[in-house]
């Protein structure tokens, strides 16, 4: 009995490590003014490699604009393994952010195995919850950026949010490519990924670059064209009574290296 609790306190320390991880990719690079584009929202391991649908109840997606996110209608795409939407920019003139984000469900560690419910909930049925833990996540993209925009930067407000310090259009190989990292407005301290699209595609978790945020500030050094990803993590955070025991947030910020 000892080392079946030890095997659950192993899992619920290490589930929410090891969640999907939300990210937006687009059908095209570069977005003109009034021309419906097509993207989608992928939840997987490896970065672009779309492994499930996210339910979409639960998400929501589309183009910031005037700082707000503007809501597209989500389909879900069972053949391709992830959502679509469709954003039509009114102004490409500037950098153009479009933004996902996922309501996450409450997962469990009960004496049954890993459950999606709230505490109180499972518990109902007789389970017996060691951990309960909601997973939150948030992706955003930059598209269209040029040399003398400043729309790139745009802060969004959520709860945990990577902002480019570096103008992605300025961005070269070889160099260091600066962020900003807040939770919940402060700055954050703590682990840093990245990498770019084909890295690697056969290996979950595993990312080109790592390194950890400084207050607030964190550098990725850029070693190959195409599009990056960086990924913040913090788990841990107070929960909800009789709802989950922790919160953790998830965010990704991508970009394109020409």
């Amino acid at each position: 009995m000892r080392k079946f609790f030890a095997a659950l306190i192993i899992l619920a320390l290490s589930v929410p490590a090891f969640a999907h991880e939300l990210t937006i990719k687009a059908q095209s690079n570069e977005l003109k003014a009034n021309v419906p584009f097509n993207a989608t929202v992928q939840s997987a391991h490896r970065f672009i490699v779309p492994e499930e649908v996210e339910v979409l109840e639960r998400v929501k997606a589309g183009i910031i604009e005037d700082g707000v996110l503007k809501e597209s209608e989500l389909k879900a795409n069972t053949e391709n393994l992830c959502i679509d939407f469709t954003v039509t920019p009114k102004n490409v003139s500037k950098s153009v952010i479009l933004a996902a984000i996922k309501d996450g469900e409450t997962w469990s560690v009960t004496n049954e195995g890993g459950k999606t419910g709230s505490r109180t909930e499972l518990e109902a049925q007789g389970l017996k919850v060691l951990r309960a833990t909601k997973n939150d996540k948030y992706a955003k993209a930059i598209y269209n950026t040029s040399e003398s925009d400043t729309n790139f930067s745009s802060v969004l407000n959520h709860p945990l949010e990577i902002i480019p310090v570096t103008n992605p259009a300025n961005a070269k190989v070889g160099e260091y490519f600066e962020v900003k990292i807040l939770l919940n407005g402060q700055p954050y301290t703590g682990s840093v990924w990245a990498t770019y699209d084909g890295f690697v595609t056969e290996y979950d978790n595993t990312y080109a670059y790592y390194t950890e945020a400084e207050n607030g500030k964190a550098f990725v050094k850029i070693t190959a064209p195409g599009w990056w990803g960086i990924r913040a993590y913090q788990g841990d955070l107070p929960g909800v009574a009789g709802d989950y025991d922790a919160l953790t947030l998830r965010a990704f910020l991508l970009f394109e290296v020409k």
